[in-house]
Formats: structure tokens, C-alpha cells, sequence
């Protein structure tokens, strides 16, 4: 099995607590050779932990052509996503971005402008879409048993104060943008192939930076579910349910390790005629239902971080070594950041 020599540039709490982490668990694939951060406090940890060059400059890692890449994971803070990204593609390497990968539609266009000039793949970090609830909500969407979908709602909200660069505008933080491509993404794929239409309400109450820290877009279109997509850091009482779709058949509620789900069998349920005025007795239309319950738990020895990025870094694998398809295409990240561009363009002043 062919090891990916592979460099990642950043060693924050993505670069090194989440990729460096399931890079040197799965070494029969992945080898980590260099890395690449401004404090070298992170540089001599990589040097003395696992072993790879180390440079204070990731222009200067990528300058490298010794290091023989086959892999640049660009876990740089997001302002940094494009520039690093091009400059990594332009160097002759595949790439692998943390979210979000771009901030504009026209950023990532160029990044997949580049990718195809240079013949390399550009592979854009939605591990999310590898979260074994979010895969077991998709099998039964796509089962039909709960019928058409009407309307959903993920709400990735709990309470919490920051005081770090993602509470500045100016430097792409915010809810939307940090935490944002998770739901985002996923609601994107319950959306279906099409582009949806966004409405969004932002807000901003931090007194150490001007990023909203609060999220409210609604994707939205003719003959398709709308999907409500909350993230805010002002719920004191989250919500159980994460996810909660309705559907024509039935509807599903659950969370990250737990699901439950009910749906009715249209073939077996009472018939009627319709009816211009209510029956002699005034009472509403009523009828009993005779319901499918089902419920699923996730493996509670399961380290979620990691699942996730073995998901990812299975599929990234046999995408590079094996040209397989993708399973998260470049045309549903395209949607998700035009999404998110938008709810921005929508709410320039923030209060």
C-alpha cells in the first residue's frame, strides 16, 4: 500500500489535534514529513514527537521540492485557506482544506481553476458529512419512508463566550464561517442538486470583535424541503434535538448518538373523501395512525473526532490513489460557500 508523503501546514487545534492526530494513526497510508507554524514552541514539538522537518514559514515548507509531497493538508487559520491553498496547488501538490476553504465564490473558483491547471485534486475538509447520525438520516431520507421532506432544522448552538481571532470580520471569523460548514454542508445535501434560495439573519453581540456569533439561514426553493440552519453561542438551554425533519410520511429527531424516527404506511391508512363542511358533531378531522417507531444509537466507544476523520481520510485515499469518485463533490462545497457568501451579503451591518 503506496504511503502519502504528507505535509500540513499549521499546528493549531485543527492542524495538530485533528489531522496530525489521524494522520499518525493511519500510517499504513499517510506519512507525515513536514509541518509547517509560526511558533516554534509547535515546530520543536513536531521534530521531537513524530519526527518531521519543521519550518517557521509554510511558503518556505512548500519551496521545499525535496520533501517529494504528495499531500499538503492546509489547516492555516481561514484568512489564509486561499492563499495557501493556490500556493500549494501552484507548488505541484494535492490539497486537502479545512473548512471553510474559501470565503467567496470567486476565491474557490480560482482554487479549482488552479487544481485543474496544475492536474492535482483539491479536496475540501467536510467531515461532518462522515458523522454516522448524519449517514443514517441520509439512508432513511433516501428510503422514502417518511415521505417527502417538507422542512428540517440542524441547530449546531450551545452558550459560549471567545475572545480569539474568530470574533473578527477582518480576519474571516464568526459563527457562520468557523462552525457554519458543518451544518451547512449537511444541509446542502438534504437540499438537494440545485442551488438553494438563502435568507439570513445575522447578529453580532461580542465585545471583543465584530463577527456575528449568532446564525439564522434558511435554505429555501419551488418543490423543495426548506431547512433552517441555527448556529448560535446564546442558547443557555440547547436543544436535544440537533436535527428534527418533517416529512410527508413521518419525521426524525435526534442528535450526534442518537436517533428516533416514526412514519405511517400510506396503504394502510384510513381512507376519507373529502368533505366541504366538518362532520354533525363539529369535531376536526381526526384520525388514528398507525405508526412505525425505529430509533438507532451510535457506537458509544467511539471517538467522534476520529470517525469522522477516518471517513474523510479513507475517502481522500482512494480519491488520490484510485481516482474514485467523490463523495463530497466540488459542486455542493460551491453551494455551500455561495450560501454563505450570500447570508453575508445580507447582513453587512451587523447588530
Amino acid at each position: 500500500m503506496k504511503r502519502l508523503r504528507t505535509a500540513v501546514l499549521g499546528q493549531g487545534r485543527s492542524g495538530y489535534d485533528i489531522h496530525v492526530k489521524w494522520l499518525r494513526e493511519d500510517q499504513e497510508r499517510y506519512e507525515i514529513v513536514a509541518i509547517a507554524d509560526q511558533i516554534p514552541e509547535r515546530t520543536e514539538e513536531a521534530v521531537k514527537e513524530f519526527g518531521a522537518k519543521a519550518f517557521n514559514d509554510y511558503k518556505a515548507l512548500l519551496a521545499d521540492n525535496s520533501l517529494n509531497l504528495d499531500l499538503v493538508v492546509n489547516a492555516l487559520p481561514t484568512f489564509l485557506h486561499k492563499e495557501g491553498t493556490i500556493a500549494a496547488l501552484n507548488a505541484g501538490h494535492n490539497v486537502v482544506s479545512e473548512k471553510p476553504i474559501a470565503c467567496t465564490v470567486a476565491d474557490f473558483d480560482q482554487m479549482v481553476l488552479t487544481a485543474k491547471k496544475n492536474g492535482k485534486k483539491l479536496l475540501p475538509f467536510q467531515n461532518s458529512r462522515f458523522q454516522p447520525a448524519f449517514q443514517k438520516i441520509m439512508s432513511i431520507i433516501d428510503s422514502g419512508i417518511i415521505g417527502r421532506i417538507i422542512h428540517a432544522r440542524i441547530s449546531f448552538s450551545n452558550f459560549a463566550r471567545r475572545w480569539d481571532w474568530q470574533t473578527s470580520r477582518e480576519m474571516s471569523g464568526g459563527n457562520l464561517l468557523n462552525t457554519g460548514p458543518h451544518p451547512m454542508d449537511q444541509a446542502i445535501v438534504i437540499f438537494g442538486n440545485e442551488a438553494p434560495n438563502i435568507f439570513a439573519r445575522l447578529v453580532s453581540d461580542n465585545p471583543f470583535g465584530d463577527a456575528e456569533n449568532f446564525a439564522s439561514v434558511t435554505l429555501w426553493g419551488a418543490n423543495k424541503p426548506t431547512i433552517e440552519v441555527i448556529v448560535s453561542s446564546f442558547m443557555a438551554y440547547p436543544q436535544g434535538d440537533i436535527y428534527n425533519i418533517s416529512g410527508t410520511h413521518g419525521g426524525l429527531t435526534g442528535n450526534f448518538t442518537e436517533l428516533n424516527w416514526k412514519y405511517f404506511n400510506t396503504d394502510t391508512a384510513p381512507g376519507h373523501q373529502k368533505s366541504q363542511w366538518s362532520a354533525g358533531n363539529r369535531e376536526y378531522c381526526s384520525e388514528k395512525l398507525d405508526w412505525t417507531e425505529e430509533s438507532w444509537k451510535t457506537d458509544p466507544s467511539l471517538d467522534m473526532f476520529q470517525t469522522l476523520c477516518r471517513g474523510f481520510y479513507t475517502d481522500a485515499y482512494n480519491i488520490l490513489t484510485k481516482d474514485a469518485p467523490r463523495t463530497i463533490t466540488l459542486e455542493q462545497v460551491h453551494r455551500q460557500i455561495a450560501a454563505i457568501e450570500e447570508a453575508h451579503k445580507q447582513n453587512p451591518t451587523l447588530t
